[in-house]
């Protein structure tokens, strides 16, 4: 999945939940294939399925990005409120700057991001966590720094920059370019 090659993903999934049907992390992880390949209505019918499950496990709550991608401002913000609980604060206030930066509320958006770099005052978020907040919001820039410091700090979440919708608006820049060649993800 992380190469792009979700054809053999979906099929290695799908073979993954015939073996046992009712893992919430191999139908999740389905959904996350789905998702990074832009199959955004199949990756919401898995997650919801997921949650009709379990509605705490975690990882269903990645439906939020498929409904941000849509334009669902309404379902993003309604399920990342039902995952506030369960969720670690930088994660939830990340969600909320991206989905508020793609909804055009600007404001809201800079608020999330406040409290965001309040609760990393002493560095101890992953920078990816930033980058989400910063790229939601459309501002290049800084999403490249944080993804620079993501990239010293060898953080694990970078192993989706080929593939993460939210990356698609940087994909001509060079600098965006250089950093999935250093990462070992360009083609």
């Amino acid at each position: 999945m992380w190469r792009g090659r979700f054809d053999e993903a979906l099929q290695e999934s799908e073979q993954a939940r015939h073996l046992d049907p009712l893992s919430l992390i191999i139908a999740a992880d389905n959904g996350a294939i789905l998702y990074y390949s832009r199959q955004y209505d199949r990756a919401i019918e898995k997650w919801r399925s997921v949650q009709e499950m379990d509605p705490e496990f975690p990882r269903a709550h990645l439906i939020l990005a498929a409904y941000t991608e849509k334009q669902m401002f309404a379902e993003a913000l309604t399920d990342l409120e039902r995952a506030r609980r369960i969720s670690p604060p930088a994660w939830y206030w990340a969600n909320a700057a991206y989905i508020y930066g793609q909804s055009g509320q600007s404001e809201r958006a800079r608020q999330a991001l406040h409290e965001l770099v309040r609760l990393n005052k002493n560095g101890k978020i992953d920078p990816v966590t930033l980058v989400r907040a910063y790229a939601g919001m459309k501002d290049r820039e800084e999403t490249i720094a944080w993804l620079e410091r993501a990239y010293t700090q060898h953080s694990p979440d970078l192993m989706s920059l080929k593939v993460d919708p939210l990356f698609d608006e940087m994909r001509g820049d060079p600098r965006f370019q250089d950093l999935l060649r250093r990462v070992g993800l360009a083609q």
